[in-house]
């Protein structure tokens, strides 16, 4: 990579035993029990149409993080499904209390009557149980993500990993970013019918990603750190921890295999005829 270049854009996620890096050509996992696994993505659908490459990306993107790579043909060496399911089961113990929490305050008339401040107290309940019943290494890998993350976009060398452990924890793009913003907006949404609150969820999400998207190339604004604010709050309190040396190194190696598929998947695209 030249100097005058800007670094590949990375982004990742957690999982409970390893960490998923990705491209927009490819991705990998590297994991505790020592394995690594690539692999390249599709074209993106409409890449340069914001809110709608948004949209169109979402489903890839949760389906490869919860299948943990190849889903079914991804096996560990016991036979055992390489899923992360302590990440389903929190999510889905989450989503049940919080429909059963909404419900409540429904029932109670708070979220007509008192509706931003129902849906931040719902959100904190929310976060605060998803922390709670998924596993804590899971909160360091992500840490670890973002730590690896920010050394590739500032040159840092990623086989240095104390000097990778000195960067920040907290990163702009982080998912957790919209969550404060998004639960906001979605409050009003409630007295719409399912189907459309649900189309209107999506959209907004989209929404407020690419608010969060251009941000993030201006992080020293005013607007910029005002729209970070709560989500880095939630980063260095609540979603990342900091990370041991060798959760470190498995972030490392994922960033590092997922480069190197990038790049090798580019060279194919530039001489398809290649084996």
């Amino acid at each position: 990579m030249t100097s005058d270049k800007l670094p590949v854009r990375v982004g990742g996620q957690a999982l409970p035993d390893g960490v998923l890096m990705r491209t927009d050509r490819s991705w990998a996992i590297a994991r505790q029990d020592g394995t690594v696994e690539t692999g390249d993505l599709g074209t993106p659908v409409c890449p340069r149409i914001p809110v709608v490459r948004v949209v169109a990306g979402l489903g890839p993107a949760l389906l490869l993080g919860l299948r943990g790579g190849r889903g079914r043909t991804d096996e560990a060496k016991d036979g055992r499904s390489r899923a992360p399911w302590p990440l389903i089961r929190g999510l889905v113990i989450t989503q049940i209390v919080v429909l059963a929490a909404d419900w409540m305050a429904g029932q109670a008339g708070l979220a007509h009557r008192w509706s931003p401040e129902a849906t931040t107290v719902v959100l904190v309940l929310a976060i605060a149980l998803f922390r709670a019943v998924t596993p804590s290494a899971q909160w360091r890998f992500h840490g670890a993500e973002h730590k690896a993350v920010w050394a590739h976009e500032r040159g840092v060398d990623l086989d240095n990993v104390d000097a990778v452990l000195a960067c920040s924890r907290v990163h702009p793009r982080c998912g957790t970013n919209l969550v404060v913003w998004v639960a906001l907006a979605v409050g009003p949404l409630e007295r719409l019918p399912l189907l459309a609150q649900l189309v209107a969820t999506v959209l907004v999400l989209a929404v407020v990603a690419e608010i969060m998207t251009v941000a993030a190339r201006h992080p020293r604004s005013w607007p910029a750190r005002l729209l970070h604010a709560p989500g880095g709050l939630l980063q260095r309190f609540v979603t990342t921890s900091e990370p041991t040396r060798a959760e470190q190194q498995i972030s490392c190696l994922a960033l590092k295999s997922c480069l190197a598929r990038h790049l090798a998947a580019g060279e194919r695209i530039a001489c398809p005829t290649a084996s």
